[in-house]
C-alpha cells in the first residue's frame, strides 16, 4: 500500500528525527490572536518588547505573513521529560535549581538541526524544491495555539500546552512549507484541566493572575531568565532557590504524574547531571571564564554571569546560612553592580535569618 505524503512526514519525524508528537495543518490565521493581544493590552509580557515590535504581531495573527506561500503547518513536539529530582535535593536550600529543559545542550541547536533534517527528508520524498520555514521557540508564532488546533494537547491552565499522554514538558516546533499536504490529526485525548487549580495555588509569586492567563512580572522564569534588571525585592524572598525557570506549575499539574506517562525521549541529552541542582557556593565562585567554560553549548549561557549570579545571590540570601554569608560577601565586591545589588540585600536576608 502506497502511503500518502502526510503518513510519509508522521513516521519519518518520530521514527528517524524522535518527536513526540506530529500533525498537519492548513495555513489558516490564527484562533487566539485576539487573546495574544488582550494580554499584549495588560503589559503581561514585561519588559519582553521583542513579542510585539517590528511587526511581530501582526505576524502572529497567520503564518502567511512569515512565509505568504504557505499552504500547510506540521506541528511537532518534542518531549525533554527526564526523572524527577529527589524531594531531597529539589528542597535543599544549599543548591541552585534550574529548569528541567536546561539540564541538557540547548534545545534550539538539537531541535533546528532536527526540523532542517525533516525539510530534507520531505524534499527528498516529494521529488522536488520545496520553500519552508521552521521554527523552535524563536519565531512570531503562536505556537501553543497551533499544536492545540492540531491536536497535540490542550492548552492548561498554567498556559502551558498539556498532552494526556506526556504531560507537558514538551517543547514545540513547527514547519511551514508551501507544499499542499493532507490533513493529520491525532486521535482525540483526554482534554482540559477541568476544576484542578493547582497549577494557580501553588504558584509562588501568583504569577498566574488568572486561568490561562500568565503576568510574565510576576513568574519566577521571566524574572531568573528574560528580565535583566534588578528583581523586585518583594518576589525574591518567594523564588527561594529557583535560579534558572521555574517549574512548579508543572511539578503540581495530575497530567505530569499519570502512571505510564512522560517517557523521555531515550535520544535528548541529558549527560549534563551536574547542572540538575548545582551547589550555590559553587556556583558563587564563577568567573567570567569559568562559565563560558561551564555551560557552553547549554540555555544557561543565555543569561550570561551577571543574570545567573544575580540569582544565585537571591537564593544564597534565602539560604541564609553561614556558608552562604561568606560567599554573598565575596560578590558584595563583584564587579558586575547588579550582583553587587542582589548580594547586599542576601547579606540583608542572612541576618534576618540568623537573628
Amino acid at each position: 500500500m502506497t502511503l500518502t505524503l502526510a503518513q510519509q512526514i508522521v513516521s519519518i519525524a518520530q521514527q528517524q528525527f524522535g518527536f513526540t508528537g506530529v500533525a498537519i495543518i492548513p495555513a489558516e490565521p490564527t484562533i487566539t490572536f485576539s487573546a495574544y493581544q488582550h494580554w499584549i493590552e495588560h503589559d503581561y509580557q514585561g519588559s519582553m518588547a521583542w513579542m510585539h515590535t517590528q511587526g511581530r504581531d501582526y505576524k502572529r495573527a497567520d503564518v502567511r505573513h512569515i512565509l505568504p506561500s504557505a499552504k500547510t503547518i506540521i506541528t511537532l513536539t518534542y518531549s525533554y521529560y527526564t526523572q524527577d529530582l529527589p524531594p531531597a535535593i529539589l528542597n535543599d536550600p544549599a543548591r541552585g535549581i534550574f529548569a528541567r529543559y536546561a539540564w541538557g545542550r540547548d534545545y534550539h541547536k538539537v531541535l533546528e538541526k532536527k526540523l532542517q533534517g525533516l525539510i530534507t527528508a520531505i524534499t527528498t520524498t516529494v521529488g522536488h524544491a520545496i520553500v519552508a520555514k521552521a521554527y523552535v521557540d524563536t519565531g512570531p508564532v503562536l505556537e501553543r495555539a497551533l499544536a492545540q488546533r492540531a491536536g497535540l494537547g490542550f492548552i492548561g491552565k498554567n498556559s502551558l500546552l498539556i498532552n494526556s499522554a506526556i504531560g507537558s514538558y514538551l517543547f514545540l516546533a513547527e514547519i511551514m512549507m508551501d507544499e499542499p499536504c493532507e490533513l493529520w490529526q491525532p486521535r482525540s485525548l483526554k482534554d482540559g484541566c477541568r476544576r484542578c487549580t493547582r497549577c494557580l495555588d501553588s504558584c509562588p509569586t501568583k504569577a498566574i493572575v488568572a486561568p490561562y492567563t500568565i503576568d510574565a512580572r510576576k513568574c519566577i522564569s521571566y524574572l531568573t531568565i528574560e528580565h535583566h534588571g534588578a528583581i523586585p525585592e518583594a518576589i525574591r524572598p518567594l523564588m527561594k532557590n529557583r535560579i534558572y525557570g521555574c517549574d512548579i506549575c508543572q511539578e503540581v499539574c495530575p497530567w505530569n504524574s499519570t502512571s505510564g506517562s512522560k517517557r523521555p525521549n531515550v535520544d535528548w541529552p541529558e549527560s549534563l547531571r551536574n547542572q540538575q541542582a548545582p551547589y550555590l557556593v559553587e556556583l558563587a565562585q564563577l568567573t567570567e571564564a569559568t562559565f563560558q567554560q561551564r555551560f557552553a553549548g547549554t540555555p544557561i549561557r543565555r543569561v550570561k554571569r551577571s543574570g545567573l549570579l544575580r540569582n544565585v545571590a537571591v537564593a544564597l540570601g534565602n539560604w541564609g546560612s553561614v556558608e552562604a554569608a561568606a560567599a554573598l560577601t565575596v560578590l558584595a565586591h563583584d564587579a558586575d553592580a547588579l550582583v553587587r545589588e542582589h548580594a547586599i540585600w542576601g547579606l540583608k536576608n542572612c541576618q534576618v535569618h540568623s537573628s
